[in-house]
């Protein structure tokens, strides 16, 4: 029986004191970690809004990367976040890397400032949680001084203001404006325009567009082509007017029969239209080149025939006409 009890006794012995070990060693390591993170708080007992300033500090040593938790605003829903920064000083020839915050509390109440985390090369650790109190602000409402209540006033507004509240509105409507008197104005001028210009009869315009073409003296530049181009383009358009016909857009052929039944031309002067058009074409399409003593006796032809061909009609009510279609 003694031996018994002496074996389990010993059994015990040895767990006993190889837990106590494990507790020693667990402790001194957690004191270890724990001594490499120092915080503080320079107090713990304020009014509301008063600040608290809070520090974490560090040692930092060759070869050692240390990372502070990242904050916001707040700590808590209770706790806010005033400022913060990161430091490095020297204290007692020692380097710290410190974190400081200044925090305050805008609650009455007992609140909790949570520990933060500290990454020490891959190791994390926790600085020190405090518990703090806030008191609430006391007022002495019975010595309130008080004040009337001032009745409503109306404000007076200034050009200022109504330009902030209106000059958008002000501004497009001169843009409009000026927009509106700039057509009317372009309109009137547009209708002077056309009330100023003449309108020329067709034997005035014959003449002129007659001599236009002796001033560009194509028979002396050997131009044949464009000289009996705008000739017969001058005998068409004439009688397009006086006659009032589409006479540009027919064949010669066309115009010749056209003229015969419905205008007085006599046949002679039908004939040598027909002549001078078939020439004229001949010249345009065919790069036939009349005899040269033909170019001005056909030139002399034109402002002649335009002269017998005068309508019976004046050539005032002629003008007329044309200005009503217009």
């Amino acid at each position: 029986m003694r031996v018994k009890f002496l074996k389990i006794f010993g059994r015990n012995s040895q767990r006993r004191n190889f837990k106590l070990i494990s507790l020693w060693v667990f402790l001194i390591f957690s004191n270890f970690s724990v001594a490499q993170v120092d915080s503080k708080i320079d107090k713990d007992h304020i009014k509301i809004g008063e600040e608290i300033h809070y520090t974490v500090s560090v040692p930092l040593q060759p070869a050692r990367s240390v990372q502070f938790f990242q904050v916001k605003d707040t700590l808590s829903y209770h706790i806010e976040i005033l400022d913060q920064r990161i430091d490095t000083i020297i204290e007692n020839e020692q380097k710290k890397i410190v974190q400081k915050l200044t925090l305050t509390s805008y609650d009455a109440g007992d609140f909790l400032i949570r520990s933060l985390p500290v990454i020490i090369d891959s190791d994390t650790l926790l600085s020190n949680s405090f518990q703090i109190k806030v008191d609430d602000v006391e007022i002495d409402s019975a010595n309130l001084q008080g004040f009337a209540i001032k009745p409503i006033m109306d404000e007076k507004f200034t050009f200022k203001d109504y330009w902030k509240e209106y000059g958008n509105y002000f501004l497009i409507g001169i843009f409009l404006l000026s927009a509106l008197i700039f057509l009317l104005v372009l309109i009137s001028k547009r209708k002077k325009q056309r009330k100023e210009i003449p309108v020329k009869t067709p034997i005035q315009e014959a003449k002129e567009a007659l001599k236009s073409l002796d001033k560009k003296k194509y028979l002396e530049k050997s131009e044949i082509n464009p000289y009996y181009s705008e000739l017969s383009f001058i005998v068409r358009r004439y009688l397009g007017r006086v006659y009032e016909f589409s006479s540009l857009e027919l064949l010669s052929d066309d115009l010749v029969e056209h003229l015969q039944r419905n205008t007085p031309l006599e046949p002679e002067q039908i004939a040598k239209l027909k002549q001078f058009l078939f020439d004229s074409d001949l010249v345009k399409f065919a790069k036939s080149i009349p005899e040269e003593s033909k170019h001005k006796i056909y030139r002399k032809w034109v402002d002649e025939f335009i002269e017998k061909a005068k309508p019976i009609v004046r050539e005032e009510e002629v003008v007329s006409k044309q200005t009503k279609k217009k």
